[in-house]
């Protein structure tokens, strides 16, 4: 039985952040700057995990669809005992977690405590380094507003309070479940 890996979340919340969208595996791998043999894996893993869908009437990455439902409960009550954050020392970088859209305008830190950042050298902002779940994922999040909010809302469920993750997986209820998604597991 294939165990979950941190790149397969990368890959699986890409995809959702697709909606439907063609992506061949070579396009999709150098979004998320993976090969594409690491994308299938965790496409293939995703699937067995009930974490993804194959449709086999598209081709290319993008007949692997989100199965909804099912990365919602992971997501939600499993992501943090699998994946947990660190919380490092303060560095430059980009907001995660609370402190990025979509939840920052719900959650006001107190003034002068640090925001929780990915560490990257053109970050604007500084704050408590956050691990990401997965090297490449700052990069791929910069470039697709969508997958940033998704991997903000995860970093919330890693590292939130109650009512943090509370308010992330509203957020991702509404990200995530969509009609064009699969709902069955």
């Amino acid at each position: 039985m294939p165990m979950l890996k941190p790149q397969d979340i990368l890959v699986v919340l890409k995809l959702a952040s697709l909606e439907g969208q063609q992506m061949s595996f070579a396009a999709l791998a150098e979004s998320l700057s993976m090969s594409a043999s690491e994308v299938f894996e965790a496409t293939r893993r995703a699937t067995i995990c009930r974490l993804l869908v194959e449709q086999s009437e598209i081709s290319g990455a993008a007949r692997f669809r989100p199965v909804a439902t099912n990365l919602k409960e992971f997501l939600s009550a499993g992501l943090r005992y699998v994946y947990p954050g660190e919380i490092g020392k303060a560095v430059r970088g980009f907001c995660t977690a609370q402190d990025a859209a979509p939840l920052s305008a719900q959650i006001v830190r107190p003034p002068g405590e640090l925001p929780y950042v990915w560490p990257h050298s053109e970050g604007d902002t500084r704050g408590y380094e956050i691990k990401p779940l997965y090297r490449s994922a700052p990069d791929a999040a910069l470039h697709d507003p969508k997958l940033y909010a998704l991997l903000a809302l995860v970093d919330a469920l890693r590292m939130g309070e109650a009512r943090v993750r509370a308010l992330a997986v509203k957020k991702l209820e509404h990200l995530l479940i969509k009609p064009a998604y699969a709902s069955a597991g």
